[in-house]
Order: C-alpha cells, then structure tokens, then sequence
C-alpha cells in the first residue's frame, strides 16, 4: 500500500459556545488517501483528548479544517 504524507487541522471546542473558538491541533498522518487521513486525526483526537474532569463529563467536539499533502 503506498502512503502519502498528510497534515490534518482539527479544531477542538465546545459545541455549546456559539464562537469559532477552540483549541487547533495540526496532526501529521501518513494514510492512502485525504479521507483516511482524516478519519485517522479525528480517532486519535478523540483517543487521547480529556472528555471529563473530576467525574463531569466536558463537552467537547472536534471539526476537521483542512488537510494537505505535507512536503518531504
């Protein structure tokens, strides 16, 4: 399978607040294609985010923003 190189932008943030706000994590993934990579960043986003906080659960979303080919 050939893999290309992709960095993938993902934006988290609250879905309740009605702003463009939030943290943007820039996620480089080596996947066959634009859509894997992004499923790919949104998986490990999700994986490896905080989602509570002394047993409250957070509200939290993520929203990919862009992909593009990265350069060697």
């Amino acid at each position: 399978m050939n893999l290309k190189q992709y960095n993938v932008t993902v934006r988290c943030f609250n879905p309740d607040e009605r702003t463009s706000r939030g943290q943007i994590f820039i996620l480089p993934v080596d996947s066959p294609d634009e859509e894997h990579a992004i499923s790919a960043a949104m998986s490990n986003c999700i994986v490896f985010t905080t989602k509570s906080r002394l047993g409250v659960l957070i509200d939290i979303a993520f929203q990919c923003i862009d992909v593009s080919r990265r350069q060697d």
